[in-house]
């Protein structure tokens, strides 16, 4: 430390002195207001902008990445606080958004292109991203029940749930597979217990994702003991489940949203890249989740997700005229009021650049 000048010291020497003193002093100044402006109290954050999100269905494997994202901070890192609960069913997050209790959610294609035609002027929902490229749907039929193709579902009962998509769609489906749809009658039954409706003899098939033979195996039926029926083996492409976003977010915090469909991209990619982190993510957050049942439920969807189509256009995406297509079905199955313009449907702008979306190598 420099000496304090005396009376005995040279007007030069004392001028040094309090030059020193005054220097040291403004430097310990500097350095403490520099610590005090990085300290974590010090330093003012952003407030992260606090987002509700439905998920489809409970919080099972197949969207498992979500929990992926959140654990790694995506979402935070585009200044969102996201809250993510279960859904009711692949079309409840279109309803949850139209009443603005969710800013966001997933939920079925087809579902919203019904929601748009009947509601023309009025949409308070838009699909901004792609997650099923193709609807993993399929109906199980037991074996000793020798069906061979869909022609056996004349005549006969299906399980589902109204809201169900192999309900709903199912005219559009019958008339691909060449059969009356007025024919077959459904069985309205909690998704939980449709397998067990075939087992018991009180129906002949159930309707779903590709991942109900799990549902059968649960009650001692193995999937050897089950004939699958493929809607994609009748050469129907239908876009499934993607995320739906508010038009009012749209419209008031595009920056937002671009960010929201970012952290959803990269969360989606590393989850189906490595589905076993993806599994342990939602392990965190649903002790009771089985890793080993969970991960298989979402493996069995995953070729819905990662084809040759989006290893070469990228996830998200989608064709205009598939969903052209799929709108015009959907307006005669659902008999929606208008037909609404696919532009309206889907908004890719913010979709990130293609090379971003490329599904990932496998782990």
């Amino acid at each position: 430390m420099n000496a304090v000048p005396t009376p005995s010291m040279t007007v030069a020497t004392a001028s040094r002195c309090l030059f020193g003193a005054v220097r040291t002093m403004t430097l310990g100044l500097l350095l403490g207001s520099a610590a005090l402006l990085q300290s974590p109290q010090a330093l003012a954050q952003p407030a992260l902008e606090k987002l509700k999100f439905s998920l489809d269905w409970r919080f099972e494997g197949q969207t498992s990445y979500m929990w992926l994202g959140l654990a790694r901070k995506y979402f935070a890192e585009e200044g969102i606080d996201l809250q993510v609960d279960a859904g009711t069913g692949s079309a409840s997050a279109i309803q949850r958004i139209h009443t603005g209790a969710y800013d966001a959610g997933m939920g079925d294609m087809s579902s919203l292109i019904e929601y748009v035609g009947n509601n023309p002027g009025q949409y308070r929902v838009q699909m901004v991203y792609q997650l099923y490229d193709e609807a993993p749907l399929a109906y199980y039929v037991l074996k000793k029940n020798a069906a061979k193709g869909f022609a056996d579902l004349a005549g006969k009962t299906i399980t589902g749930a109204p809201y169900e998509v192999t309900r709903k769609m199912f005219p559009m489906i019958a008339r691909a597979a060449k059969i009356d749809p007025g024919s077959v009658k459904f069985m309205t039954v909690d998704p939980a217990l449709r397998s067990n409706a075939v087992i018991k003899g009180d129906a002949y098939a159930a309707g779903g994702f590709m991942n109900v033979p799990m549902e059968f195996e649960t009650r001692g039926i193995k999937r050897e003991e089950l004939t699958e029926l493929r809607v994609s083996d009748l050469g129907v492409r239908i876009y499934g489940n993607g995320v739906m976003v508010s038009s009012k977010l749209i419209s008031e915090k595009p920056k937002l949203v671009a960010g929201l469909v970012r952290a959803i991209n990269r969360s989606f990619r590393e989850g189906l890249a490595d589905p076993v982190a993806s599994v342990k993510a939602l392990k965190q957050r649903e002790p009771l989740a089985i890793e080993a049942v969970e991960l298989q439920r979402f493996t069995m969807l995953i070729p819905a997700m990662v084809n040759d189509r989006t290893r070469s256009s990228g996830l998200g995406a989608i064709n205009k005229l598939v969903l052209e297509n799929q709108a015009d079905e959907v307006a005669v199955a659902f008999a929606v009021k208008n037909k609404p313009n696919v532009d309206v449907i889907f908004n890719s702008s913010f979709l990130p650049p293609r090379s971003e979306r490329l599904p990932l190598p496998t782990r």
